[in-house]
């Protein structure tokens, strides 16, 4: 008698209650996700709406009711092709839990290798931008560019980089421990406010750390400063310390 007990508690009040939390923590998470984007503003559109929808049915406004429910379906369908960045932004970081998949291993030498290859062409003003992949592949930005797969060197990144490079122009492409490709070019960035008085290099930096978990870095060709772009944001006139902290964050072996 206990156990059928039991059981029906079990079935009444404790699962619909797990079931309401796991749904509350989901959306919770996507507002996070979404939440300073222009997709929240939609989403808060679609809100209204279905709110709408809902109270018409409950008052019995057939023909209102009719006509929100229609527009329900455009306004998703609308939604996902007028926001494919943010969405795939979303699916990314879902992608990115430490449950799901394996994370890729580094090696701390690829910190020091970088570090110091940036301080020199921070030093000598040479405009750089170096792409780390992450777990998101990066192939069509890849073959956009002049494919190389060599090992990472402060010496080849140098050589790239400088002006009489046919390489120069564009990004390098790094994964693990050896630089896949030169000149390539990444999405630049829409949100122009942030990035008033820079060049191309940082709003593609941006851009592509808008669209994929890449940790990308940009290097100045005025100034000299340093700049790191990495999961839609970015950090601008860094030193070489607070990047090594950051490639440490990216790069170390994580259990």
């Amino acid at each position: 008698m206990n156990i059928i007990l039991n059981i029906y508690w079990l079935k009444t009040y404790l699962l619909p209650i797990i079931d309401i939390v796991i749904i509350a923590f989901v959306i919770y998470r996507i507002y996070l996700m979404i939440s300073g984007t222009r997709a929240i503003q939609v989403v808060k559109g679609l809100a209204l709406i279905i709110f709408a929808a809902w109270l018409s049915r409950l008052l019995h406004f057939e023909t209102v009711s009719y006509l929100l429910n229609q527009l329900i379906q455009v306004a998703a369908i609308a939604v996902i092709i007028l926001f494919q960045p943010e969405l795939r932004r979303m699916l990314t970081k879902i992608g990115q839990n430490r449950f799901i998949g394996v994370f890729f291993k580094e090696s701390i030498n690829i910190r020091d290798t970088l570090a110091v290859s940036v301080e020199e062409l921070s030093n000598k003003k040479i405009g750089a931008l170096i792409v780390i992949e992450s777990k998101v592949g990066l192939k069509n930005y890849i073959e956009s560019g002049t494919y190389i797969d060599a090992m990472l060197s402060s010496e080849l990144l140098f050589s790239i980089f400088r002006k009489e490079s046919p390489l120069h122009d564009g990004a390098v492409i790094i994964r693990r421990e050896r630089i896949i490709a030169a000149k390539c070019i990444l999405p630049l960035t829409e949100r122009h406010e942030i990035l008033e008085g820079y060049g191309t290099r940082h709003f593609a930096a941006l851009g592509l750390s808008e669209e994929t978990d890449a940790f990308v870095i940009v290097v100045s060709e005025e100034t000299g400063k340093i700049s790191i772009a990495w999961n839609a944001n970015i950090e601008m006139g860094i030193s070489i310390k607070r990047l090594r902290e950051q490639l440490h964050q990216l790069l170390i072996i994580k259990s």
